[in-house]
């Protein structure tokens, strides 16, 4: 149909249209060919909340400036019985559409553009970029119909306030900074299934952007944000980062070592307590520091400790001092630190600000967060019984008091400070008359926590992480991963989507990043070759109760018959852990490779992010400083072709990384070399030159056959080993 459009904004870029007879609009790409937009007729204009919303019509556009060439377009929309009318103007800026609401006497609650027209089906190559944690790509191929509604920075909603839709080889990214606006995206099943998606405004809500980028993909869009990012103030490098606090180096390459709850104190919804237990008491603590350092000989460790506080994990906050008894109280608390600081490891207690409870001495409504009915809101049930947030102005004042963070500090010194729920929660709202906060001043204040939490302790972090609280933080924790697994709730296998570390493609050498909760190893391979994929370090959150590795496993489960091993990376048959715990065998070999890679590429973004086969299984990261990974994580073993090491064969789960001075693989052909069952191998330079110029090579054997080419020659090391200096008898 060929739709009258009467107005048109253009520019060398974009063009925009409207069409007040057929209820239309229409936006090109022209660096891409390709137009976006709704069915002649089509609602694609809502107002009002979901179960009463009313399609608004275009009714009138008034054009300003120059009629031949519009600065902007200025419309007026009304519903069919023309009582609700809303203004939208519409200009141009570079590459984007900028749409403006415009609230008149009639009012609105809420309102939901482009309801029709952002689509993208599987015969145009439709697929939509969402930054749910750390990205996910989602097809418009897929049987199962798919219907989410995403807060701006809420809970497993957006972490970043963009998305993305690709259509027939072109990228659309749309872009805001109110925490009030939600996406809506869906995909229809059917014969030619596709995707949609658009925008609903609520409260301050009132401007939104797309942007047409031409043809492009995932790394088009990246480019694209990354520079909008930095605009907005939230990429700030470690460049940046560490002429202020140049101890945060010490988190590169650091695992994420977590004893959660050296005191569980479970206390009911009546507040009656119910049962104590210590886990881990601090001089216990000390020791498993001792173990990593000295029997594992680790280097890089955040050694993070909960449940230090006066009554334990999540237990009457916020009044944390002094040390509970029942680990060991304050002079152990202290001494405990020490002994870990002096493991070279960073000392780490996690607080919290976000939850209080009744029981705890200091609990005053005062500080509780009110709904819009004056009443306390309600957190959620922990150890501790019924939480309630604390307002988030009131937060920082209550972490302010001299017996809080300022005590901790005198007492402990930690080298950084973890304060749980800050970053995962999303934005809240207080009604209380005497600390009203909007969704943006909840963000203000904790924000406000965190430099705070920063300055006294010179390192803060916190759970999950946002990309508002990047300049804010060190490290975050739970972004990642979640309880060995890509995502909390969501499923991406029942959404056909693929996970891929977008969030790091903006801010990889802006923040460290770790996941959260517990896991069993034996079943982490996926989630490892994924780390390995983000040059992320792995987190170790479920150790057992104690000296674990006096009571830990020690048998390796059997080898599958088919290959596909979940286990891989707890395996230490002829290698360097063979007769250690099960949870030490996965930690020295994990560590052994993702400690170095996140060393290395900790000040690099990643540049790109591969698919090398028809499953996308079989993913290739670039950083920006030249370090590549390749990871298997098909049912088949993949044969790579490599300038340095000749023809590679990854196992399933296998991986290669490759820098000047650093090395690891894990399959089974590397360098000439066969092998009848998958191998670990890391190879670092000692002495600062490339591997294939050192004199000084240290060689990791993690398992399976011990036997590696090197140079021309077959060497033999079972643990560690400083190989030749022999030169190879070809280049």
């Amino acid at each position: 149909m060929n739709v009258p459009f009467e107005y048109t904004l253009e520019n060398d870029l974009v063009a925009f249209s409207l069409s007040v007879s057929q209820n239309a609009w229409r936006l090109v790409d022209k660096r891409a060919r390709l137009r976006w937009g709704n069915p002649p007729g089509s609602l694609w204009v809502w107002m009002g909340p979901d179960l009463f919303q009313k399609p608004l019509n275009l009714q009138a556009v008034r054009v300003e400036g120059d009629p031949a060439n519009p600065a902007a377009l200025h419309c007026r929309f009304v519903d069919a019985q023309e009582e609700k009318s809303l203004e939208l103007t519409f200009r141009l800026n570079g590459d984007a559409l900028q749409v403006f609401a415009i609230e008149d006497e009639t009012g609105w609650s809420e309102v939901e553009l482009f309801a029709q027209g952002l689509q993208a089906s599987v015969s145009e190559g439709g697929e939509a970029l969402l930054p749910i944690r750390m990205g996910m790509l989602i097809p418009a191929s897929g049987e199962q119909p798919i219907e989410l509604t995403l807060g701006t920075y809420e809970y497993e909603g957006l972490h970043m306030a963009m998305a993305a839709l690709f259509k027939r080889g072109a990228a659309l990214m749309a872009t805001w900074q109110d925490p009030y606006i939600k996406l809506w995206f869906s995909r229809e099943p059917g014969a030619d299934a596709y995707l949609t998606m658009s925008f609903k405004l609520s409260r301050t809500a009132r401007s939104l952007e797309l942007h047409c980028l031409g043809k492009g993909d995932w790394h088009t869009v990246a480019a694209a944000y990354r520079q909008r990012a930095a605009e907005l103030g939230f990429r700030l490098p470690w460049s940046e980062k560490l002429k202020d606090r140049p101890q945060a180096e010490k988190l590169f390459g650091a695992a994420n070592f977590k004893l959660w709850t050296a005191l569980a104190r479970r206390i009911d919804e009546q507040l009656v307590e119910q049962s104590v237990e210590v886990h881990w008491t601090f001089e216990q603590a000390a020791q498993i520091a001792e173990h990593l350092k000295h029997d594992l000989q680790l280097d890089d460790i955040l050694f993070h400790l909960g449940g230090w506080t006066r009554y334990g994990y999540d237990c009457r906050h916020p009044d944390i001092m002094p040390a509970n008894p029942e680990c060991g109280g304050d002079e152990k608390l202290a001494e405990c630190a020490r002994r870990v600081q002096a493991c070279g490891y960073t000392f780490c207690l996690h607080d919290n600000y976000q939850d209080m409870y009744r029981d705890a001495p200091s609990w005053d409504e005062k500080y509780i967060q009110k709904t819009q009915d004056g009443s306390l809101y309600k957190g959620g049930v922990w150890l501790g019984g019924q939480a309630y947030y604390t307002c988030a102005r009131e937060a920082l004042r209550l972490a302010m008091r001299p017996q809080n963070l300022p005590l901790v500090k005198q007492v402990v010194n930690p080298d950084l400070y973890f304060i749980d729920t800050t970053y995962a929660v999303g934005p809240q709202e207080c009604f209380d008359p005497r600390h009203p906060l909007t969704r943006q001043d909840d963000i203000r204040w904790k924000a406000a926590l965190s430099d705070y939490a920063g300055s006294v302790f010179g390192m803060f972090g916190s759970e999950c992480g946002r990309e508002w609280a990047v300049p804010h933080a060190d490290f975050f924790e739970g972004l990642a991963s979640v309880s060995g697994r890509y995502y909390h709730m969501l499923q991406p296998d029942e959404l056909d989507a693929l996970v891929i570390p977008f969030f790091d493609m903006i801010f990889h050498d802006c923040i460290v990043i770790h996941g959260k909760y517990g896991y069993n190893p034996a079943e982490m391979a996926e989630q490892v070759i994924h780390h390995a994929a983000m040059g992320r370090t792995l987190y170790y959150h479920n150790v057992p109760s104690g000296l674990y590795w006096q009571v830990d496993t020690k048998e390796e489960l059997p080898l599958p018959e088919d290959g596909v091993d979940p286990a891989l990376y707890t395996r230490a048959h002829q290698g360097w852990a063979e007769g250690l715990c099960q949870w030490d065998r996965f930690i020295k070999n994990t560590q052994e490779i993702l400690g170095p890679l996140n060393k290395l590429t900790s000040q690099a973004y990643i540049e790109r992010y591969d698919f090398l086969d028809a499953s996308r299984k079989v993913r290739k990261t670039t950083f920006s400083n030249g370090v590549m990974v390749w990871v298997n994580g098909s049912r088949e073993p993949y044969v790579l072709g490599t300038r340095r090491w000749g023809e590679v064969v990854l196992s399933p789960f296998g991986l290669l990384v490759e820098a000047p001075a650093f090395a690891a693989f894990v399959g089974v052909h590397w360098n000439d070399r066969p092998y009848a069952s998958p191998v670990l191998f890391t190879l670092t330079s000692l002495d600062g030159k490339p591997l294939h110029k050192s004199n000084r090579v240290r060689l990791y054997h993690g398992f399976g056959e011990p036997v590696i080419n090197w140079r021309g020659q077959l060497v033999t090391v079972s643990r560690e080993a400083i190989l030749p200096a022999a030169r190879p008898k070809r280049p």
